[in-house]
Formats: C-alpha cells, sequence, structure tokens
C-alpha cells in the first residue's frame, strides 16, 4: 500500500501544473486543446533599443537611445501569433461573428490598402485563408479583450505582452540589428516581410529585401524558422498589438518587464515585428511602431503572454 502511495505520488509530481512543468527554457505547454501553444521565456536583462554599434537611421529616437531592461520573471509568450481558428471561437462565443468592422486592406482595383467595411474575417489578403493564418482585421481592444476571454476560460492570467518583454523574446540573447544576420537570404528563412514575391504581386512604394520567403502576403503561421528561445514569425508576418501606450522616447518608463501605460489608458498604442508588406528599415526587433486603438488592418494582428506561478 506504502508503495503504491509513493509511486502515485511520484506520477502527480511529474505531472503537476503545466505552466510549472514548462519552467525550463524551450519548454511549451497548452491549458486546453484550443488555447494558443505558450513557450516559458526565461528572466534575463538585455538592451531595449538598437545597441550603438550597430544602430542605422530610424524615424523612432527611443530605438537610438536604448536603455538596460531587466525580466526578472520568466513569463509564457504564444508560439504563434493568434491563429484565425482560436479568433474565430472567441468572436462566436461574444458575438463579434456577427459584426462588420472598418478594415485596411489592400484593393486589386486601387492597387493599394483602403478602410473597407467588412467582417473581421473577410479582408482581401489573404486570397484563400487558412484557419492557420494569423487573425487580422483586429484592433486594439478587440486582442484585449480575446486575451480577457481566454483569461476567463481558462482560469489563467492571460494578457497582452509588454514592449519591454516582446522586444526581449524577439532578440532571444542577441544584440544584433538583426538576431539572424545580415544577409538577406537570411531575413527570408525567418521573416515573412516585404520581399521580391511580395513585390511581384503588390506594387508596394518602400523597400524590400533582395531574398524570397515563398509568401507574397500572409503566411500560415510556423512557416519560417523560429528564434533562438522557439518563438515563429516574431518579425514580420503581421504587426503585433502590444499592451503599452506609445512613446517616441524611452525616457522614464520603468526598467523592468512591466507595461509602460497611462493612468486613464491612451488613444496610441505599441505594435511591434512589422507585416508581411513592411520594409526591411521596420523588420527588425528593436523598431517600436504603434497604431490607433482602433485600427485594423490586414497587416496587424497579435501574439498573446501569460504570467507563470
Amino acid at each position: 500500500m506504502q508503495l503504491r502511495l509513493l509511486v502515485l505520488s511520484v506520477a502527480m509530481l511529474a505531472l503537476g501544473d503545466r505552466a510549472s512543468a514548462a519552467s525550463k527554457a524551450d519548454a511549451s505547454f497548452q491549458d486546453c486543446h484550443t488555447c494558443p501553444v505558450m513557450v516559458v521565456v526565461p528572466a534575463g536583462q538585455y538592451l531595449m533599443g538598437t545597441a550603438k554599434a550597430v544602430q542605422v537611421p530610424s524615424e523612432v529616437p527611443a530605438e537610438l537611445d536604448p536603455i538596460e531592461v531587466r525580466i526578472e520573471r520568466s513569463f509564457a509568450l504564444g508560439r504563434f501569433e493568434v491563429t484565425r481558428a482560436e479568433y474565430a471561437e472567441f468572436a462566436r462565443a461574444t458575438g463579434r461573428d456577427r459584426e462588420r468592422v472598418r478594415c485596411r486592406t489592400w484593393v486589386k482595383e486601387r492597387q493599394g490598402f483602403r478602410d473597407l467595411e467588412i467582417p473581421w474575417d473577410a479582408p482581401n489578403i489573404p486570397a484563400v485563408p487558412r484557419a492557420d493564418h494569423p487573425a487580422t482585421c483586429v484592433d486594439w481592444h478587440d486582442a484585449h479583450a480575446y486575451a480577457e476571454w481566454l483569461a476567463g476560460r481558462t482560469g489563467q492570467p492571460y494578457r497582452l505582452p509588454s514592449e519591454a518583454e516582446w522586444e526581449y523574446a524577439a532578440k532571444a540573447g542577441s544584440e544584433a540589428l538583426q538576431p539572424w544576420g545580415a544577409a538577406d537570404r537570411c531575413h527570408c528563412e525567418f521573416a515573412n516581410s516585404n520581399d521580391r514575391a511580395t513585390m511581384a504581386r503588390y506594387p508596394l512604394a518602400w523597400g524590400m529585401v533582395d531574398c524570397d520567403d515563398g509568401f507574397p502576403d500572409i503566411a500560415p503561421v510556423g512557416s519560417l524558422r523560429p528564434n533562438a528561445f522557439g518563438l515563429y514569425d516574431m518579425i514580420g508576418n503581421v504587426w503585433e498589438w502590444i499592451e503599452d501606450c506609445s512613446t517616441l522616447t524611452y525616457f522614464g518608463r520603468p526598467t523592468d518587464q512591466r507595461a509602460w501605460v497611462w493612468d486613464g489608458g491612451c488613444k496610441r498604442r505599441i505594435q511591434r515585428g512589422g507585416g508581411w508588406s513592411t520594409g526591411p528599415e521596420r523588420s527588425r526587433p528593436g523598431f517600436h511602431g504603434d497604431g490607433d486603438d482602433e485600427d485594423r488592418a490586414d497587416f496587424a494582428g497579435f501574439r498573446i503572454a501569460r504570467d507563470l506561478p
């Protein structure tokens, strides 16, 4: 009897809480079979912004004035951007599947992006949507509501990532301008950005990377290589909504992983990572973009974060 109890106790300890069991680097878990796959990101310290030695001209002053940030607690971040299938479950549960939204999407006849009143899941890009494409045509409030809904459904503390957490996870231990190096061909192995495939179909009026990743627009999540933390599409595919309010400088911001938000909220929120149509000048971990919190576009989505015990 004592032996059976001992075996049972060992088995229970081995199972444990899924997040606790995933406390090692590269560990992953799911809180339900339709929940996003989460990757445990270890604690650490890094330079937020772009290191002086590798800086290039930037339209955002914050990037060129980097600060030391300490990630004091490990946290979990979605292995992939939230997919259409994952968001659709939330949309059905909350009635958003019956709404039309104002979304900026590519209009072939106009050869450019235009704002259209459409269902969230019916942008013109991609032409043939798949369940594993990232969810787009969602604003910051939609992304925030998804996190709250998922937290309520699972009883776990889901949320949007802070800007400090996102950049730390995107750099994954590297202080280079791009974690994969300077070669354009390497860019196309890790990031779905404006490249030869995109420019062949869409006459975009900005720079491109001189390679071809095989995707002229949005790619299914996880189609390219992951970074050193095991996270996919941290650069490219879709811009990702962040919890923080928009700022031009990092002066005065927290030097830990907390989000920088104002009392009473703010109208503009940070977006990170660039999208399928973004040029190389913005497609890097240190670039700090933003948008109106009610903006929706076929090149913007989000990724979810979760606190760990």
